[in-house]
């Protein structure tokens, strides 16, 4: 049940994937000039549906474990870490219009 976002990097592109267990992995375009601003994308990736998920600079971001096992997540980023280029909200901050208990369709 412990989530991990809001976040977002301004220089990183990260590439997760989920290398054991599954997670839900959401995205949150707020970019004002971006075709897809305000737009959400909800994923499930893990065991049960192998992906490695590209996320670029400024797409807000955060994952939840779901189901019983531990998830482990892999990320090979383009920089190495540097907390300057991070910023982060809250889960539950209302500017990022997302329930983390609803199951998108």
């Amino acid at each position: 049940g412990v989530i991990k976002g809001w976040h977002l990097h301004t220089k990183m592109t990260l590439n997760y994937s989920a290398i054991q267990g599954m997670i839900k992995l959401v995205l949150y375009d707020d970019r004002k000039d971006s075709i897809t601003h305000g737009e959400l994308m909800e994923l499930f990736i893990g065991e049960d549906n192998y992906n490695l998920v590209t996320i670029p600079p400024y797409i807000w971001n955060g994952y939840k474990t779901i189901g019983s096992k531990t998830a482990i997540v892999a990320n090979c980023s383009t920089h190495p870490h540097d907390e300057k280029e991070i910023k982060r909200e809250d889960p539950f901050n209302s500017s990022i219009p997302y329930k983390w208990d609803i199951v998108m369709k």
